[in-house]
């Protein structure tokens, strides 16, 4: 839960920044971190969003070498060895939702995504959202660098498309769904494996 912390700091500070030196409303500061719903028809836009993360997901998964899945250098590799649980698939939705989902979409696409989709085109905005998402997760790259995949691949795609859902629905809600689904999804290939 450390993680949802740290990337709700900053969105924090945002909020009350812009509440007490910008004098915006709470409902306002909302409606630029993505606080809303947002548009119903992006919901559907996150449903195959998601479903392609599913097999990309398992794509990806079978794509590391073995000796790297069961080394420990990876978030989803809690679940490595884990039997399919009520309670292991509680833990997964806890990890994909709470631990990473939520606060990472609140900082790059609530935050991030919702100021640069101010100042520029959509998809100007969406590229350079998605390039920096993807930047904390080259860290990956330092355990081995056939880990690509992982690092570069995965999170820039996820970045766009949900940097995509924030900003033409004015809402995180729809790439939060997405995001988190595909890191329940990761978590249980992990765990089938």
């Amino acid at each position: 839960m450390s993680s949802l912390v740290i990337w709700c700091i900053p969105v924090v500070a945002f909020a009350i920044v812009v509440r007490f030196v910008g004098k915006l409303s709470g409902r306002e500061i909302a409606k630029r971190l993505g606080l809303t719903l947002g548009e119903k028809r992006y919901y559907l836009w996150a449903l195959v969003f998601s479903v392609a993360g599913v097999f990309a997901s398992i794509l990806v998964w079978r794509l590391i070498p073995s000796e790297l899945r069961d080394g420990g250098n990876l978030a989803q590799q809690r679940f490595v060895g884990r039997p399919l649980t009520i309670a292991s698939i509680g833990l997964a939705l806890v990890f994909g939702f709470l631990e990473t989902g939520l606060g990472e979409e609140l900082f790059f696409r609530g935050l991030i995504a919702g100021w640069l989709g101010r100042r520029m085109k959509l998809w100007q905005a969406n590229v350079i959202q998605a390039a920096i998402f993807t930047l904390p997760h080259l860290l990956i790259l330092t355990a081995d660098l056939r880990l690509w995949p992982i690092a570069v691949f995965v999170p820039f795609a996820a970045g766009l498309a949900n940097g995509w859902l924030r900003l033409a629905s004015g809402s995180i809600v729809p790439g939060w769904l997405t995001h988190g689904i595909g890191n329940v999804v990761s978590a249980i290939v992990v765990m089938l494996s």
